[in-house]
């Protein structure tokens, strides 16, 4: 027997209801027309997978004729996305996508944009968004998923994800983020981008006409639906991070081995994405802290122990080093918010 689909989170569902309510739409007219369960609507728990989503989605984009479903200061008209694709599906290279891309978009005053700034090495696609109509981020989420989905498919193979920046402090439902982009996620960040290595700019577009026909039967709505299908050896290596205690890491050998490469090749993967297993793992290591010391129940001491650092000291210096205070003053800080 498969085991069952998973359910979309919540605050992926609330987020564009409360958006389409805002610009005079029953939540309920529109549940019914996707052919969704009632009960569930009433319940307020939306047990619905992937499929139901999606359908959801493109419900709400179609009856609203809004793609941003209220969630910018502008509509975007249903259909908007489809020509978009059909302006880029003929360029030569990614980059030249981007940039084509960006100029659609640009056509429309006060519309969310893309904006590539290229490096020798990394180069970020910004997010241009205006979030005080969108109080939940889940129009900034959905822009960020989209585009590096939609580049990834227009190029043929999964675009390395290094890390996604957000403008905005991390929402309640922050946890969803690595299941959405499986990537180091910052938030508070000055603007809103994508970093990917420089050198898959140049990659030709290897999709057609007839395959962006069939694409956008579903999409961009499935986009949304499931977990990155275009992980960056950084993505899988967190993943597998994930699946053991701190202090029982598998050594990079014994990763590599489990993710069915070579120690070699691994090595080399990580330097191409900017990044070295010591530096992921330390990463790790320092979130696990973070949500430790957000409890007031362990002390500092234990904390260090579980993570595998030898001395309290060794473990004060990284802890500093990575979120710019000590391990006590982040925990106090943890805590005052809490009580605000």
């Amino acid at each position: 027997m498969s085991s069952p689909r998973p359910t979309i989170p919540v605050a992926f569902i609330e987020a564009p209801l409360r958006g389409v309510e805002s610009l005079g739409f029953n939540r309920r007219d529109l549940w019914l027309s996707a052919g969704l369960d009632p009960e569930e609507l009433n319940s307020g728990q939306y047990a619905i997978n992937g499929d139901d989503y999606a359908r959801l989605l493109s419900c709400i984009w179609r009856r609203c004729d809004d793609e941003f479903m209220g969630l910018a200061p502008v509509r975007s008209h249903f259909g908007t996305f489809s020509m978009m694709c059909k302006a880029i599906i003929n360029c030569s290279s990614l980059e030249h996508a981007l940039h084509r891309a960006q100029a659609f978009y640009a056509l429309f005053d006060g519309a969310p944009n893309i904006r590539l700034e290229k490096g020798k090495r990394l180069s970020n696609i910004y997010i241009e968004h205006r979030p005080e109509y969108d109080p939940d981020h889940f129009l900034c989420e959905s822009l960020l998923a989209i585009w590096h989905r939609l580049f990834s498919w227009l190029v043929g193979q999964g675009i390395p994800l290094l890390s996604v920046n957000c403008s905005y402090p991390p929402p309640l439902h922050a946890e969803l983020y690595q299941v959405l982009f499986a990537t180091p996620v910052k938030f508070s960040q000055n603007e809103t981008y994508l970093q990917i290595p420089t050198r898959v700019l140049s990659l030709p577009v290897s999709q057609t006409p007839a395959s962006l026909y069939a694409f956008l039967q579903t999409s961009p709505a499935d986009f949304l639906a499931r977990p990155n299908p275009h992980e960056s050896m950084t993505g899988r290596l967190r993943q597998l991070f994930r699946q053991y205690a701190m202090e029982d890491l598998p050594s990079l050998n014994d990763a590599a081995e489990l993710l069915t490469v070579s120690g070699a090749t691994l090595r080399r993967r990580l330097s191409d994405e900017q990044t070295s297993y010591q530096k992921l793992k330390d990463e790790c290591r320092m979130e696990e802290a973070s949500l430790m010391l957000a409890q007031p129940d362990a002390s500092i001491r234990d904390i260090a122990e579980r993570l595998g650092f030898t001395e309290a000291s060794t473990f004060h210096r990284a802890f500093r080093k990575w979120h710019g205070m000590t391990p006590g003053e982040y925990r106090a800080n943890k805590l005052a918010e809490k009580h605000q």
